[in-house]
C-alpha cells in the first residue's frame, strides 16, 4: 500500500547533516522495509487508516522513524552497529572533546537502556522485555536495526540540545 510512509519523511535532517543525502534508491528500500514492518506490526487494517492520514503514522507508530535511522545508519556506516562514542564522533562530524564524548557516550547508553522496554513493548506488545530475544527478533527481523535506530535518535537528540559553538 502506497501513501502510508513518504520515503523523504523518513531521512531524518540531521542524518544528512552529518552524512549527506542517502541515494533514493536507498531511501526507497528503507521505506519499502518500515512499510512492511507496519503491516506485520499493526496489521493492513490498521495500516489502510495510517494511509488515510499519515500523521497519524508518529502516533500510532513513532518507532517506525528509529527504524529508519536504523537503517540508514547501518547502510552507510554497517554492518555492524557502532558504539556510541564512535556514533556520537560520526554525528558531531567529531567536533567533541574526548571527555564529553565519553561522557555523551554513557548518557545516550543510559537513556537507550531505560527507554527501550518501551519500544519494544509498543512494537511486540506487553512483557516483551521479558521475552527471549530471539523470540523477540524471530516475530520482528528488522528489530536489531530499530534498537540500533533508538540509540541513534537519543544520541541526535543529545547533539541538537547541546550549545551552539
Amino acid at each position: 500500500m502506497s501513501g502510508v510512509l513518504l520515503a523523504e519523511e523518513l531521512v531524518d535532517p540531521m542524518l544528512v547533516a552529518a552524512f549527506g543525502p542517502a541515494q533514493p534508491d536507498i531511501v526507497e528500500a528503507v521505506a519499502g522495509v518500515c512499510t512492511d514492518a507496519l503491516f506485520s506490526t499493526l496489521g493492513p487494517d490498521v495500516v489502510a487508516v495510517l494511509a488515510s492520514d499519515r500523521n497519524l503514522v508518529r502516533l500510532v507508530a513513532p518507532w517506525v522513524f528509529d527504524l529508519a535511522r536504523g537503517l540508514l545508519v547501518l547502510q552507510r556506516h554497517g554492518p555492524k552497529e557502532l558504539a556510541s562514542g564512535e556514533l556520537l564522533d560520526l554525528l558531531s562530524r567529531h567536533q567533541l572533546g574526548e571527555h564529553d564524548r565519553a561522557r555523551f557516550a554513557e548518557t545516550v547508553d543510559l537513556a537507550s537502556t531505560l527507554t527501550l522496554d518501551r519500544v519494544l513493548e509498543h512494537v511486540l506488545g506487553p512483557g516483551a522485555c521479558a521475552k527471549d530475544p530471539h523470540a523477540n527478533a524471530l516475530a520482528a527481523p528488522w528489530l536489531a536495526a530499530l534498537t540500533y535506530g533508538h540509540r541513534v535518535h537519543i544520541a541526535l537528540e543529545l547533539l541538537r540540545l547541546l550549545p551552539a559553538n
